[in-house]
């Protein structure tokens, strides 16, 4: 009798060898001790395991890198790699359980920081690290559920779809406006109808009156004062107007008046001091002998006079003429780089300044945004805070110094996430580390353009003034 699961009906009526199903891995991902996810890997590509969202099994533990490569392909077959901190057996073909240890000893190939061995289609194994447990093995592919679909009896048609008296509603509301539309379009509707004429009986229309001024006549030279028909025309004269007779001679503000060349010279004299043989009746020279100062010193000196200031009635300067020391006291400051300096009031701060200078700068993605990118921003804009962070503890222990490593993930909005700080004191590290939760930075890209997030490390080196 023949295996009805060798053969298979074809459309044509013959029948073909039911191809072998191949076999694919199966992945549970245990946090203690409770399943949370489990996953079929259908195809044959690399599965990833780490704290980033890229990852195929994203798991936020502390331990695991962002991103890590657990079953590797290498040539169509799958490898396993596990870190040197893992814990965990293997059991491959034959049955044979070995622990990672003994995997390492069996000449596991080691490449950095993990090791990598090659699996067969048989294997099953579990790692362990911290509380994160990961259980695989290999299976037989499955048959795909087809997508579940209601029975026709209960899908209906496409008509079945739509609400009858909502149609009748909807066509009658479109067949009513178009109507509207087309009799307004086509119909002779009055220019003057009822709401027009009812506007001009309660509202006065605006009249505006416009006056036109009749253009003047050209004016003709006496030279063409006949015209083309032999006519002279006579000529006009404009008809001068009487100048009102004042004070001003019969001058007024609209009059002006061109000085003569020889007005014009002699003011000018007069304003530049010359005249005939450089004097002139007019000038000050003549009103006043003594222009000379140094003459009108003399003068004062034959006449026993003193000279005295405040306009000439006699009056001295204020006092006896020597310049006044101040009386007030000052601002006390006690001795050189004293701390009661002027304005008095102030309290010396304690504990010395300190200093912030980078150790170390780590990008942990490939993205637009670069550690070099991220260090400016923090020292541009950032520093300050850690710095007061590092002053608010050096008042209490001005000798504290060491590294403190900043560990952060910039997400797709440029935003600040899983900020920490580690390596020096708590109350520095809890200090830096809730500012570090609105820190702003560009949003990093991938290769392909697309928004992506990226994790940073950068180590600081704090040290007192």
């Amino acid at each position: 009798m023949a295996n009805p699961r060798a053969q298979s009906p074809r459309p044509g009526g013959g029948t073909s060898a039911a191809a072998p199903r191949q076999r694919i891995l199966r992945i549970g991902v245990l946090l203690g001790g409770k399943i949370v996810e489990e996953r079929l890997i259908r195809e044959r590509v690399p599965v990833t395991i780490g704290q980033s969202m890229k990852n195929t099994f994203s798991i936020p533990i502390d331990g695991l890198p962002l991103e890590f490569t657990l079953f590797a392909i290498d040539d169509g077959r799958y490898s396993l790699r596990f870190l040197s901190k893992m814990e965990g057996r293997l059991s491959d073909s034959g049955g044979q359980v070995d622990t990672l240890e003994a995997l390492k000893a069996k000449g596991a190939s080691k490449a950095g920081e993990y090791y990598q061995v090659a699996l067969s289609d048989s294997a099953r194994g579990k790692l362990s690290l911290g509380d994160l447990t990961i259980l695989f093995q290999f299976v037989t592919e499955p048959p795909r559920q087809p997508k579940p679909m209601l029975p026709a009896s209960v899908r209906g048609t496409f008509a079945d779809r739509f609400d009858p008296r909502l149609m009748v509603i909807v066509g009658s509301s479109i067949i009513l406006h178009f109507m509207v539309v087309i009799i307004a379009w086509m119909g002779d509707i009055e220019k003057d109808g009822l709401a027009e004429k009812a506007y001009d009986l309660t509202f006065e229309p605006e009249k505006y009156q416009v006056e036109l001024k009749p253009e003047p006549e050209p004016v003709t030279d006496a030279g063409s004062a006949a015209g083309s028909d032999g006519e002279k025309k006579p000529d006009v004269k404009p008809n001068p107007q009487p100048k009102p007779a004042g004070n001003d001679g019969g001058r007024n503000e609209k009059d002006n008046v061109a000085m003569d060349e020889s007005d014009a010279a002699a003011f000018a004299d007069k304003l530049t001091v010359e005249g005939k043989d450089g004097k002139d009746p007019g000038d000050m020279s003549s009103r006043n002998p003594n222009t000379d100062l140094n003459k009108q010193i003399d003068n004062v000196r034959e006449g026993n006079k003193t000279v005295s200031n405040g306009g000439g009635t006699g009056r001295g300067s204020r006092g006896n003429g020597d310049p006044k020391t101040g009386t007030g006291t000052g601002p006390k400051i006690d001795g050189p780089g004293g701390i009661d300096s002027a304005g008095g009031g102030k309290v010396a701060e304690k504990g010395p300044a300190g200093r912030i200078s980078v150790s170390t700068k780590t990008a942990l993605d490939e993205s637009s945004l670069t550690a070099d990118l991220v260090l400016a921003k923090i020292q541009s804009v950032y520093m300050a805070g850690l710095k007061r962070c590092y002053k608010n503890y050096l008042n209490k222990d001005a000798s504290a110094r060491g590294k403190v490593v900043l560990s952060f993930t910039v997400n797709e909005s440029g935003s600040t996430v899983g900020g920490k700080a580690n390596g020096f004191a708590d109350e520095v590290d809890t200090c830096i580390g809730a500012q570090m939760g609105g820190w702003r930075f560009p949003v990093p890209k991938d290769k392909d353009g697309e928004k992506t997030s990226a994790g940073f490390q950068i180590a600081l080196q704090l040290v007192p003034d």
